[in-house]
Formats: C-alpha cells, structure tokens, sequence
C-alpha cells in the first residue's frame, strides 16, 4: 500500500465509523495490518479491494474492516465505583420518577464483549435487590464490532477478564469450564446485544429510549465534531431525567447545554437537561 492509498482508507473508515486513526498509529500498525486483512481476504492490489469496498458496496467486507479497526479492552467490574452510583444514587431516583409499570431501561454504548454490561446486571442484582424484584429491567448493549457481539451473547471469558470480581460473586454467577468462565444464564438470556454504529442515527432510535447510557473510553477515539454528534444521539435516546456515564478522561463539552454535570457519590456524571 502506498502512502495515499493509506490515507483514502483511513478517510473511508473515518466516514463511515467517526473513528479517526492518526498518522503515528496509521504508519506504524495499521499499515500491516491493513495490509495482511487484503492479502487475507484474496485480492492481488488495493484498488480492486477498494473498488469492492467503496464501489460494490460488500457489507460483509466492510463489517471485517471494522472489527479490525476498533479496540476492544475491557473486564469485569471496571471503573467499579461508577457501577456503585448506578445502584446507589441513580436506581433510586429513577425508580421514584418513573411510573411503577415503567421497565428501566439501560444501554451500554459500546458494549465491546459484554463484560461492562454482565457487570451492571450483576451489580442490580447484588445491591439494589429491592428495586430489581419490582421492576422489569431492559439490558442492551451495542457495538460496531460483530465480532465482539458474538462473544458477547455466547457470555464465555477468560480469567483476565474476570480477574476484579470478588470469588464468591464469581462463584455465584458464573460457571467455571477449563480455564474459562461461563455466566450463568439467569443472567446471559436477560440482555440483548445488537451490532450497531453509534454514528448511524436511525439505527439508535430504533432501539428505544433509556434511562441510563454507558459510554465509556469510546468518545476519546472521535474527534471533536463527532463526540458532539454521538452526545446529542444519546441525548436523543434518553428518557427526561436520565442519566449519561462516561469514561473518567471524557467529559460533555460546556458548551452543550443539553446535558447538566452532577456529582453522585464518587461519580461525576450528566443529566438530561
């Protein structure tokens, strides 16, 4: 691949995902990577895997493009106390807003594997008991990466993954097979994971409206007019008064008015304005 032809890739990725790869990372990994993916997927030269890409529009070429391109890293109970506000702080007020046939509805946004989500799922049912027993509660967790959804639904994790739980949680949940963890299925047939582009608009409104949006660490990979996009679509999504999480480096831009900072316990997160 040439220096241009690197470039036009990049430029397609960034148009169609919002994810922006800089020239460090560009040159230096995903020149080869990109490079083995064509020489993998059986084409001589570039322009003729362009020309599928772009001109034939191949769905399934492109959805292998992106579970290249995207980054997946993540574990159970990360960034843990945000999960503590959520049960603490957050489910108490909702359940007090929100009508007693109303369903809480909760996405993660991205869901990467499903660990963040499992994770959430967990923690309801461990420390906010009395609202999980009288409430129907709606899990959805999307990603770019039809890869990671996959894994995702099957529920099954390496010890890595689930190195932060505390041993009797994850005795209690989870159901150890050789040298990986299954969750059990009370919990896996409770959520829903759906691969989508939080860049296609539509697509997210057609999941419905929630009270609580996790989107952690995904922002840092947009550039600014984007980030701002991506807020106004979960903004779109929220229920009045709902809640938004985002990873301890991202924060809502000042000057986006529709959503007001809050501090809940150890967590600075933002209201629906």
């Amino acid at each position: 691949m040439t220096d241009f032809d690197l470039i036009k890739l990049r430029d397609f990725i960034l148009a169609k995902t919002g994810i922006y790869i800089d020239d460090d990372k560009l040159f230096k990994i995903y020149k080869r990577k990109f490079e083995d993916f064509i020489q993998k997927q059986g084409f001589d030269d570039f322009s003729s895997f362009y020309n599928r890409l772009v001109f034939k529009k191949d769905e399934h070429l492109l959805q292998e493009l992106i579970n290249l391109t995207t980054v997946n890293e993540t574990y159970f109970f990360r960034e843990a106390y945000q999960f503590k506000t959520l049960v603490e702080e957050v489910l108490s007020e909702l359940d007090g807003l929100r009508p007693p046939h109303e369903s809480i509805n909760i996405l993660t946004a991205p869901s990467s594997s499903g660990e963040e989500l499992y994770s959430i799922a967990i923690y309801i049912m461990e420390y906010a008991k009395e609202i999980f027993y009288k409430r129907d509660f709606v899990l959805v967790g999307i990603d770019i990466d039809s890869v990671m959804i996959q894994k995702a639904r099957q529920g099954i994790f390496n010890q890595r993954s689930v190195s932060k739980i505390p041993p009797h949680l994850l005795q209690k949940y989870f159901i150890k097979e050789g040298n990986q963890y299954k969750i059990i299925d009370e919990i896996r047939k409770g959520l829903t994971f759906k691969v989508v582009n939080v860049m296609d608009f539509y697509a997210m409104k057609k999941l419905g409206r929630f009270d609580v949006i996790f989107s952690r660490n995904m922002l840092i990979y947009f550039d600014e007019k984007t980030r701002k996009e991506i807020l106004a679509t979960f903004h779109a999504l929220l229920k009045p008064h709902g809640y938004l999480f985002l990873g301890h480096a991202e924060k809502v831009p000042v000057e986006m008015e529709i959503f007001k900072r809050v501090k809940k316990g150890e967590s600075i997160i933002y209201q629906k304005a």
